[in-house]
Parts: C-alpha cells; sequence; structure tokens
C-alpha cells in the first residue's frame, strides 16, 4: 500500500479556518463600534430638533433640520445620513404644555471596515419627546 504526501496539509486547514470562522467575527467587531456611535449620534440629533421645536413654541422644521444636519457636521457625515420627521405641522404653533416628537433616522453600515469601506446598509430611528415651554412666547 502506497502512502499519501499530506506534508502542507495543516497549513491549508489554518488558512481555510482563518477565512470561514475568524474573519467574520473580526468584521463584526469591528462594526460595532461604528453601529453604536450612529446610534448615539441619532439620539442627539433627535433630542437638539425637539428641543428647538419646544423651545420655539412653533414647529419650525427648516430649524429642527439645521440641528440635525450641525450634529451630522460635527460627526463629518453627510447631511443625507440622517433624516428628521416631527410629529407636528410645519409653521404651526405647538399647543404651551404639549409635547412634540422628533425621529431621526440614520443609515448603518452592515460590515464597515476601517481603510477597506462599507458593505450594505439598513436603518435606525431614535425618538426624542420634548415639552413645550409653557411660559415661552409667540412671535
Amino acid at each position: 500500500m502506497r502512502r499519501r504526501d499530506e506534508r502542507g496539509f495543516a497549513a491549508i486547514e489554518l488558512s481555510a479556518g482563518v477565512a470561514l470562522l475568524v474573519l467574520p467575527i473580526v468584521l463584526l467587531v469591528v462594526s460595532l463600534p461604528r453601529w453604536s456611535e450612529r446610534q448615539g449620534l441619532a439620539r442627539a440629533a433627535a433630542r437638539e430638533a425637539a428641543l428647538v421645536v419646544g423651545l420655539h413654541g412653533w414647529c419650525d422644521e427648516p430649524a429642527a433640520a439645521l440641528a440635525v444636519r450641525r450634529v451630522a457636521a460635527d460627526a463629518h457625515l453627510e447631511p443625507t445620513t440622517l433624516r428628521l420627521s416631527l410629529d407636528c405641522l410645519p409653521s404651526v404653533p405647538v399647543a404651551r404644555g404639549g409635547a412634540v416628537t422628533a425621529r431621526v433616522t440614520v443609515d448603518m453600515p452592515a460590515v464597515d471596515v476601517p481603510l477597506i469601506g462599507a458593505a450594505g446598509q439598513w436603518s435606525w430611528t431614535a425618538q426624542h419627546k420634548e415639552p413645550v415651554d409653557r411660559y415661552g412666547s409667540r412671535p
């Protein structure tokens, strides 16, 4: 009976094991901080937008959108990465003592490896409810 030459087989197994088992886990671990960072940005943007409307007493969408764009710019993101929606009618006063809710949706890269790039995308929405100032003046 003839013996087969199996030299170098362990190196192939090791390479395949790393590629199939370890690499997906490393990609997930590298992506997790980006997801957490963007979730925090969406929360901050929703809070800022709701605060602007709550303090003004008017459903001022342009001012709220400006606050969201400032948060995106501070994080070095494209302005279109964060999308705002308010639960009030544009350019209408909000009832004193009421509340306004701002929802900010952020695009999340499925896999984002530094120096290589991003692949895939999903979105996540944060919301913040802010009471409207009871004693604020109206223009």
